[in-house]
């Protein structure tokens, strides 16, 4: 029956009775040579555990269950439960002697595999979603337990889907509509965490590839000066002997920093904290008192971005080093684009 191989005896032993083992063998190989299951039955299991004095009721439950297993999955191979199967399944289970608390597992496991399958497409049809009802209602499975075993298998599949599109750090409007879809066709919904980095993502998609932000920034603008960002900062001014004695001159000129973190020691001066603010002309840092500092985009010459801050240099050598803390991706995403654009616009 199903894809049961025959199993081999145990030799008995040079003194005494066959190995208890023996019993299990005969029932199992009975079962995998019938064609139909009213070739065997309960009567079987009673007649060889007599004749072996080996009660099969009892004995070798671990190999009991996995035989169920075995034919429930191939059964299961098909898409479905009808009728036939859960008769076979029903006879099996009596001639095994396994009672329900003895197929919880199995029953459950099987349901999972079934949900798995079902929402691997991160689509769940309407002929999926009556299977999976369906074999909660044929398997015995407490409604709570089923719920809860949905709920787990689809987020795992949403947040699978969520970690694909956020692969490069970004959430485009393609990868958005995707996530959604899936969210709705698995009836799901995303932690608030994983809600919090996908807007995160979506910044900065939106901030490296979508069109150019505007935003309201505190301070007065020139002529045709558009508002591009404006965050909270703290910044200094960068002992540039010091910044390049701690990573080296090529390091610095090569741009390759993303992965590096700015130490305190390479820092000037006292540390001033306040807004840092982006327009399409003018990079200003605007402190809580005092007066602010302000620098032309077309005099920025490089923009290095470390793990816990940008360094901007300018014409003259000066380098000055801005934390925008949480925001620094984006913050940075729009420095590098506001810059560039800046630098073609320079007559210089």
């Amino acid at each position: 029956m199903g894809p049961l191989d025959l199993l081999r005896p145990d030799p008995p032993p040079r003194f005494g009775g066959a190995p208890d083992r023996n019993a299990y063998v005969e029932l199992h190989n009975l079962i995998a040579a019938a064609e139909r299951a009213r070739e065997f039955g309960p009567s079987d299991r009673v007649r060889i555990s007599r004749q072996h004095g080996v009660d099969l009721a009892r004995a070798f439950l671990a190999e009991r269950v996995a035989l169920y297993q075995t034919i429930l999955d191939d059964r299961l191979a098909g898409g479905d439960l009808d009728a036939d199967d859960r008769g076979v399944l029903e006879h099996l289970a009596a001639t095994l002697a396994l009672r329900p608390v003895d197929l919880r597992a199995v029953h459950e496991r099987a349901f999972g595999a079934a949900v798995s399958e079902a929402v691997a497409d991160d689509y769940l049809s309407v002929s999926e979603r009556l299977l999976i009802y369906k074999l909660q209602h044929v398997l015995g499975l407490d409604p709570r337990v089923a719920d809860g075993a949905y709920g787990v298998i689809a987020r795992d599949r949403l947040l699978r889907t969520v970690a694909q599109a956020l692969s490069d750090g970004e959430l485009g409007p393609d990868e958005e509509a995707q996530i959604a879809l899936a969210e709705s066709a698995l009836s799901v919904e995303l932690p608030p965490d994983v809600e919090a980095m996908l807007s995160q993502a979506r910044s900065r998609w939106r901030a490296r590839r979508g069109a150019m932000p505007t935003a309201k920034v505190d301070i007065r603008l020139d002529g045709k000066e558009i508002g591009r960002y404006q965050t909270a900062a703290q910044w200094s001014f960068v002992d540039v002997p010091r910044l390049e004695t701690r990573f080296g001159a090529s390091v610095l000129h090569s741009g390759r920093t993303s992965g590096l973190a700015m130490p305190g020691h390479v820092l000037s001066g006292r540390t001033r904290t306040g807004t840092a603010a982006l327009t399409s002309q003018r990079l200003i840092l605007e402190p809580d008192s005092g007066l602010p500092d302000e620098y032309r985009l077309g005099s920025v010459v490089q923009t290095l971005r470390f793990r816990n801050g940008v360094v901007v240099r300018t014409r003259n050598g000066r380098r000055i080093y801005v934390d925008p803390g949480r925001d620094l991706d984006a913050f940075y995403a729009v420095l590098y684009r506001a810059v560039e654009a800046g630098r073609a616009a320079s007559p210089d």
